[in-house]
Parts: C-alpha cells; structure tokens; sequence
C-alpha cells in the first residue's frame, strides 16, 4: 500500500483501472458489492460538480467588465461553433457505415398525440424554469444558462464586491473538496471499473459491438488525432505538449467516466500556461476563471455522439428519419449535450421517447455506457482544454494561424476517415432488432418445465358437460389454435408452435394441472366448433367483435392496439391522409375474420374482396391489407416492399380476447377472468408482451460469466 502511494498520481490511477477490471472479471457478479462505494465516490463528485458550475460561471462573468465580457464572446464563440460543426461533420461521416434502415412504420397525419421535439419538456433541459428542482435533479443545461443569465446580470451591476467574494470563496471551498476527491479516486476508480465490467451482460454488448466499436475509435482519434492538429496549427504549442497537456487534464476524468473531476487539473493547467505566456495582466486568473466554467458548460463535444446513437437506432429499430428530421436532430443535440455527460441519459430518454422508439432503446444505451461512457468523457475533457487554449491564446493575441498547415493536418485527417469509411462499409453487414428476431424464441425461455402437449386436427366432446369440471376430471385442456398470428400464435425456425398466446396456454394448463391439447382452428367453421366442444378456449389471437359476442363468450380483453393498413412501401404516400383514403373510391382493401367489420365500418367506399392470404397483397390483386399494428408491423419486417400505416385510433382499435363456447358455463369465464387478473398483476403478461413482441429476454439470466465462477469453479 505505502508503494502505492508513493507512485505517480497518473500510474496509481492506472493501477487502479487494472484492478478494477481483473477483479470485474475474475468475481463477475459479485463484484457488486463494491457498488455501494462507487456509487458514494460519484455521489460526492456530484455534490459538488452543478454548484461550482453556476457558481464558477457566476464569478467569471461577474467579475468582468461588459467590455471583457463582449471581447471574450468575440473571441470565443468561432472555436465553439468550430468544435460543434466538426463532431456533427465526424458523426455524419460515421453515419455512412450504418446501412439504411428500413421502414416497417409510418405514423400517418392527423394523429392526435403525436409527441414534438419542441414542446415543453424539451425546453426544461435549457430553460432554468426552477433553478432549485435543476440542482436537485442534475439537469446541467438549465443550470449553465441559469450561470450565463446571473453571471452577464452582475457583470453590469456595481458595488458588486461584496457578492463576488461569497462566490469566489464558494468556490474555493468546492475546488478543495474537488482536491481531497481526486486524492480518494484511486478507490473510487477500483470500485466503479470492478462492478462495470463484473456486471455488464456481454451479450447484450455483442448486439451493439458495431456501435460500441466505432464510437470509440471515433472518440480516440478525435482525442488524439484531430484536436491536436487544430491546437498546433493555430498556436505555437506542439503536438507533445499537447499531449502533455491532455494526460495531465484527462486521465483522472477518463477512468472515473466523470468530467467534473478534471477541474482541479484544468485550473493547474491554466497556471502553467500563465507562466508559459508571460502575460502581463494581473486579471488572467479571473480571465481563465471566466473561460473555463463556459468551456465546460457548453464544450464537451463528446456528449454529441448521443446524436450517433440515435442514428444507430434509426437502423436497428428500422425507425428511418427524413433529411430534414436528421437537421432537427443535430440543433436539438447541441442544446441537449449541454454540460456533464451524465445528462446523456436523460437527453436520450426524451429523444426515444419523443421518436417513438421502442423503450428498451434506453436500456441498450444505459447498458452501453458502461464501456463508452469513458470514451465519451475523454473527448469532452479534451475538448473542453481545447476549447480554453484556443480562447485565451485568441484572447491575449497570441494566435499563430498557420492556414497551410491547418488546412492540410484537418483535410488529410478527414481525407483519412473518409477512406476508412468507404472502405469499412463494403465490408459491414448488420443486422437489425428484427432480423431472424421471431422465429429464434422458444417456449423453454420464459415457461419453466412446460407440461406435453399434443396437436390435433379435430377434437369431439360432450357439448353439454362444463370445461372447467371436464378439465379437472380428465387433466386435460384443449386449446383451439391458429399458427398465422405473429407473434401471438406460430411456429418458429424449429418447427415449434410458440408465442404470446402459446405461453399463456402453457402457463394455463400448469396452473390447472393438467396436460395440453392443441386443437386446429378452421376458420370457415370456427363458430360451430367452438360450440361443439372442439376445445374448451380459443387462444390465437381473437378479435372480440359485436358480431362475435352474439356467438360465444368472451374473457375480459387481455390486449388491444390500432388498427393498421398494410400497403406498399412505394405507394405509402397515397395513404398518409386518412380523410382522402376513407373517401377514396375503388379503394381495393382485403381482410379477413372480424376486421371484415372494420373496412365496412370505416372504408364505406372500398371494395372488399375476400381474400384469405396477405399473398394477394404481395401480387399486387389489392391495395392494402387491414390488420393490427403488431401483426401488420411483425409481418412487414419478413416483408420490407411493404409498410404499416398506423392513424391512431380513427379506424379502430382491436380487443385481443379468449372465446369459450357461449352460456355454457359461468364458473369457466369467471375462472379466466380471475386468471388473467392474476397473471397481469404477477408481472408474467409484462413479461411476457417484452419476450414476445420485442425480443427482450426474461429476466432470469444465467449468471455473467466470471473468472471464479466459469474457470476455477469455486462456486456454482
């Protein structure tokens, strides 16, 4: 121990990420134990980071004249909206090794509800609308604008000392605190890195190595490659004591994932730099005092690469945006990248939200970050010093443009990722969410032991002995199925009846202790052979109609969703104004069971054709197909010529529902219904819409691999 403190700050902090990862590894899921500490580590660092935020920018622009503050704004803003243009140039460019997502979903026009990236929750990452509810909930853009607008308003103040003194020796007060935090991180890296890399599911990380890769080969070498060569074409530093510069400033915030932690090493750095200078002003403290809160607040270029994900995400949810969203997107990143990093969670949260994402599009970045966040940091930190050495060399004269030099060290290093880009993508295949997703789950993933089952055609029973007493006599129950009802009920690529509705059978015929009976659901005699006693319920996705009910009882829904139109993707345009295709005559649609009702309902002047396949679609003998939003969308991602337009809820929602044969037996429905009240508040049909419509595993997981657990086997 007493060796490792006396080594070198920078080699303790490396010792300790090396010990951090070995015992990530070696313990696996036990390292979370050490979670408390972390956790305390960057609680701490948190304490301290949003009060010196306004407080620093508070002191730095109040301390100054509104003639230094004009001249620093002159000098400034050119190399901030540089470093702005030159992440959204490098990540467009990486953009061009995603392969071009395709559409399985249109939402069309008129929809009520359709969410807006300019609405008011977007505005509260920006607008200190409650300076006191930002510094509780860690929203870092409002809290540097609440900065800027407080510190420009003293800055025209007089008799303005008194304040100024609260706020500097604040300040003081916190970059001690910061000092004693930096002597503690060695512990607080160990901690953090130790349970990362214990914990992280590895396969989850494998889905997304495409992303994970490039954003940090990105990061490094903007980190290392591009920013240099703009600091020395424009200063008379170089590339060494850039470097020197940058390990100085970056390493401790690079291993703890937290940029705050930079700002005892930043303020170093600019004393140094003083020396270096020789500047005769007695007010270059203050000067620096004034840039560095700014750069902070508004510099950290590597919080933009959000904007990469969500253009990951764009291909991987087959969620494709126009060129004028991708526009919107780049001016809402810079407000939303405002600050630390650890506001990326929330920005990307809104934006999921926001694009209609599918939800655990916030848990793949979460689970990203726990090797990106680093990177991501690092870049900023750099950025950050970048953008303070440029300010203060434009601000005290001391540029040294070298255009040539510029204009040769930036376009070779882009000349160089643009070949690598070009030459990377012919050798890029992805796969999205959606590729081979359904017909990869099984039964055996969420229902533990699952009872036999056997499949037949046809089924017979005494029509007037109740189910649930027949069931509980022979321990047998018969469930009436359909297997063209992705991802409810259908075979997948081993041949297996699977899906939602299969489950709930399984699941049902467990409780009931009883063996299974899969019985074939003809739909041309479906009614007769419920009646009949063909099979004691219906589960295949079941469309509860008006017409239905006068035929058999129905439990109470279990689900419901819009109802959708499947038509041709290069036709999609002629279908977005739901007014000019409800009134659009000669309108060929197909359906088939109870969405029959719906085109008489709400497309009065369609032709229906009776058609039984969506084959009729795919040879063009009609012009859309009418079905749910999940089995339309489910049906398209095996079909990408065609897409689902989705009107909300103006041509109908459907009601998914168990049929059982009509007034035959009260204690059955009345079973059922408690059943589903059961299962539903039990968290299985959460569950079991997460395995089933989106592809997320159960959450009973095998343990993570570990050193102790899966090569010495010292524990199970």
């Amino acid at each position: 121990m007493s060796l490792l403190i006396k080594c070198h700050f920078g080699y303790r902090v490396l010792i300790s990420i090396a010990l951090g990862l070995f015992t990530g590894l070696f313990f696996g899921p036990l390292a979370s134990v050490l979670k408390p500490i972390g956790d305390i580590y960057i609680m701490l660092l948190q304490m301290v980071v949003l009060p010196y935020i306004a407080f620093s920018v508070i002191h730095g622009l109040g301390s100054i004249t509104p003639e230094t503050g004009k001249k620093l704004f002159l000098k400034g803003w050119p190399f901030l909206v540089g470093l702005w243009v030159l992440i959204f140039v490098v990540i467009y460019l990486l953009s061009f090794l995603i392969p071009k997502p395709l559409t399985v979903l249109i939402t069309a026009k008129h929809v009520e509800g359709a969410g807006t990236l300019l609405d008011k929750n977007f505005l509260n990452f920006l607008v200190p609308e409650n300076p006191f509810y930002d510094l509780a909930n860690n929203v870092v853009p409002a809290i540097a604008v609440f900065g800027l607008i407080t510190g420009v308003s003293l800055m025209h103040l007089e008799k303005k000392e008194p304040l100024l003194s609260f706020v500097e020796r604040s300040n003081q007060i916190i970059e001690k605190i910061l000092k004693w935090l930096a002597i503690l991180s060695p512990i607080g890296i160990f901690a953090h890195i130790a349970v990362a890399f214990g914990t992280v599911q590895f396969g989850d990380l494998y889905k997304l190595e495409f992303y994970v890769v490039c954003f940090i080969l990105v990061t490094l070498y903007t980190t290392f490659g591009i920013l240099p060569a703009i600091i020395t074409s424009l200063t008379p530093l170089s590339y060494t004591e850039v470097l020197k510069g940058f390990r100085t400033v970056c390493l401790l915030a690079f291993a703890v994932a937290l940029p705050s932690i930079s700002f005892p090493f930043l303020n170093a750095y600019m004393k140094k730099l003083g020396e270096k200078l020789q500047v005769q002003d007695n007010n270059f403290h203050g000067t620096t005092q004034t840039v560095m809160p700014i750069a902070y607040g508004f510099g950290q270029i590597g919080n933009c690469l959000m904007l990469f994900f969500i253009l990951f995400l764009s291909f991987y949810y087959r969620h494709p945006f126009l060129g004028s969203e991708k526009a919107l997107l780049s001016l809402l990143t810079i407000p939303m990248s405002i600050g630390s990093s650890e506001t990326s969670i929330s920005a990307v949260t809104f934006l999921v939200e926001h694009l209609g994402f599918p939800h655990d599009a916030i848990d793949l970045f979460i689970q990203t970050m726990s090797v990106t966040l680093n990177f991501q940091v690092l870049l900023s930190v750099a950025s950050v010093l970048t953008l303070i050495i440029l300010v203060l060399y434009s601000y005290y004269g001391l540029l040294h443009i070298r255009w040539k030099r510029l204009c040769s060290h930036l376009g070779v290093s882009l000349a160089i990722f643009v070949l690598i880009v070009a030459f990377g993508r012919q050798f890029i295949h992805l796969g999205d969410n959606y590729q081979d997703l359904y017909t990869k789950l099984t039964i055996q993933d969420v229902i533990k032991n699952p009872v036999h089952a056997e499949f037949l055609d046809d089924s017979f029973s005494d029509e007037s002995e109740d189910p649930l007493a027949r069931i509980l006599r022979t321990g047998v129950l018969r469930v009436g199925y359909d297997p063209r009802n992705i991802p409810y009920c259908y075979y997948n690529a081993s041949k297996e009846l699977v899906g939602f509705d299969v489950a709930y059978a399984y699941r049902l015929a467990a409780e009931l202790d009883s063996s299974l009976q899969f019985v074939t659901i003809h739909p041309d005699r479906f009614n007769e052979d419920l009646k009949r006693g063909h099979f004691d319920i219906a589960m295949s996705a079941i469309l509860m109609t008006e017409g239905r009910l006068k035929e058999m009882d129905f439990t109470h829904p279990y689900d419901e969703e819009n109802n959708v139109l499947i038509v041709p993707l290069k036709k999609a345009e002629e279908f977005l104004d739901i007014n000019q295709v409800t009134s659009r005559q000669g309108l060929k649609l197909g359906a088939i069971g109870a969405y029959n009702e719906v085109v008489q309902r709400h497309f009065p002047s369609a032709n229906l054709l009776p058609v039984e396949t969506l084959d009729s679609l795919v040879r063009g003998e009609i012009d859309a197909w009418v079905t749910s939003r999940s089995l339309g969308t489910i049906w398209c991602v095996n079909h990408p010529d065609f897409v689902v337009i989705d009107y909300g809820d103006q041509i109908g929602k459907f009601y998914l529902s168990y049929p059982v044969k009509i007034g035959i037996s009260f204690e059955w429905i009345s079973f059922l219904n408690n059943w589903l009240i059961l299962k539903e508040q039990s968290g299985f049909k959460t569950e079991m819409k997460r395995y089933w419509m989106e592809g997320e595993p159960p959450k009973k997981l095998p343990p993570r691999w570990s050193i102790l657990r899966d090569v010495l086997h010292w524990i199970n």
